[in-house]
C-alpha cells in the first residue's frame, strides 16, 4: 500500500500526514534510526497513524467532514492562543507521526491484550466483581506526546522532557 497523504484539503483514502521523505530527513536531523528502505518505513509511518487515530476523542475541535479518512483537517483548533485554519495539517502532528513511526522501528505501539475485568472472584455460592471500565494498557511514547499535547483537549497525558 502506498502513503496517501493528507494536504488538508480531506485527501480520499488518506492514510498519512507525511511523506518518506519528510520522515527520513527528520530523522536524519534528529539522529533516529528508521527502517532500512521505503517499504519499512511506510509501515512505521502507518503504524503510528494508528497511534495517532488513537487520540482523536481528545483532540481538539472537529472533523472538518464526516467522510475524510484521518483526524485532520479540523475545526475550531486552538493552538498556542491562535485559531489553526481548518485546511491546515500542524507541524506538531507531524512531528508526532515522525516520533511514533521512529518508534515503531523497534516497538510495539498498540499492544494486543486481553482486557482483565474481574476485580474479585469467589467459588462457595460463585460472586464475581467486575471492575467499572474494565483494565487496560496503552504505549506511551512521550516524545511524539511532546508534539501532540498541544492539539489535545485535556491534561490527561502528562508529559515530561
Amino acid at each position: 500500500m502506498a502513503l496517501i497523504i493528507e494536504d488538508g484539503s480531506e485527501v480520499a483514502n488518506a492514510n498519512s500526514y507525511v511523506t518518506d521523505l519528510e520522515y527520513t530527513t527528520y530523522a536524519t536531523l534528529k539522529g533516529l534510526t528508521v527502517g532500512a528502505n521505503a517499504v519499512k518505513r511506510e509501515v512505521e509511518l502507518l503504524r503510528a497513524m494508528d497511534y495517532i487515530q488513537g487520540f482523536e476523542d481528545t483532540l481538539k475541535g472537529t472533523r472538518a467532514s464526516s467522510t475524510q479518512e484521518l483526524s485532520y483537517p479540523r475545526y475550531d483548533v486552538s493552538l498556542y492562543g491562535f485559531l489553526l485554519a481548518s485546511d491546515k495539517i500542524p507541524k506538531e502532528l507531524k512531528n508526532t507521526q515522525f516520533e511514533a513511526a521512529a518508534y515503531a522501528h523497534t516497538g510495539t505501539l498498540i499492544p494486543n491484550e486481553a482486557i482483565k475485568n474481574v476485580s474479585k472472584e469467589k467459588l462457595g455460592d460463585l460472586e464475581v466483581a467486575y471492575f467499572k471500565g474494565g483494565q487496560s494498557s496503552r504505549v506511551i511514547v512521550k516524545r511524539a506526546l511532546v508534539y501532540l499535547q498541544p492539539l489535545l483537549t485535556s491534561g490527561d497525558v502528562l508529559v515530561r522532557t
